[in-house]
């Protein structure tokens, strides 16, 4: 099963923003039960079009389709609660650690209610403080809003996560327990990763399909 596809996907870059000028045109799909991992040197445009397969980037050509349906206008924050980008630094809110995890459920389906208990079950088992949820967002470190990151995505329990470097700043406790939040949630089935790394010992270990962008293509690694 196809979840994302992209078809002939161009990204302008803005000047000085990257190495690359263009990223593609792109031909990609994404299968249930794929974890894809793109290497490439810095500045080749592998964050880019992570972003732009999110829906967060724009693009100068293209198309993005889910379950083999084009992702119109009207559809994208349906979209963004299915595919959702973990970026290596995440976006700081306004406001306390519980309001901005709650802040996603403003945007999600009806039948998606937050839960606080879940949440600090969640927190806990990603080795966060027992007052995290508590805490402003100016008072926690780079580590903790990258486990953030990925507790407010998989809160929305999506089918695919494009995972952007987003464990960086961790230890190996911390990023072990990240890893095993994923697997589990990847577990459930129908799911799929594409994530960008520089960690060989990490290549090395997850992944069923690895892809190498270049000067803003992207292509099947040797």
């Amino acid at each position: 099963m196809v979840l994302l596809r992209a078809k002939a996907l161009a990204i302008p870059l803005l000047a000085g923003e990257d190495h690359t000028p263009m990223v593609g045109p792109v031909d990609l799909e994404v299968h249930a039960g794929e974890a894809l991992t793109i290497t490439g040197p810095s500045g080749s445009g592998k964050s880019t079009l992570l972003r732009c397969l999110a829906i967060l980037e724009a693009r100068a050509q293209g198309s993005l389709h889910f379950l083999d349906v084009q992702v119109a206008s009207a559809a994208v924050p349906a979209f963004r609660r299915q595919v959702i980008y973990v970026a290596q630094t995440p976006p700081r809110f306004a406001g306390s650690v519980l309001e901005s995890l709650q802040m996603a459920f403003g945007f999600a389906s009806s039948t998606q209610a937050f839960s606080k208990e879940r949440a600090a079950a969640m927190c806990e088992e990603l080795l966060l403080p027992p007052d995290i949820l508590g805490r402003s967002l100016a008072r926690v470190s780079g580590g903790e809003a990258q486990r953030l990151g990925i507790v407010r995505a998989l809160l929305l329990d999506p089918r695919v996560l494009l995972l952007d470097e987003p464990t960086s700043a961790l230890d190996l406790d911390a990023e072990a327990a990240v890893h095993h939040m994923i697997e589990t949630w990847f577990a459930k089935g129908d799911r799929a990763t594409v994530s960008i790394s520089h960690k060989r010992e990490l290549l090395a270990s997850v992944g069923t399909r690895r892809m190498h962008m270049l000067q803003g293509r992207l292509g099947e690694a040797a």
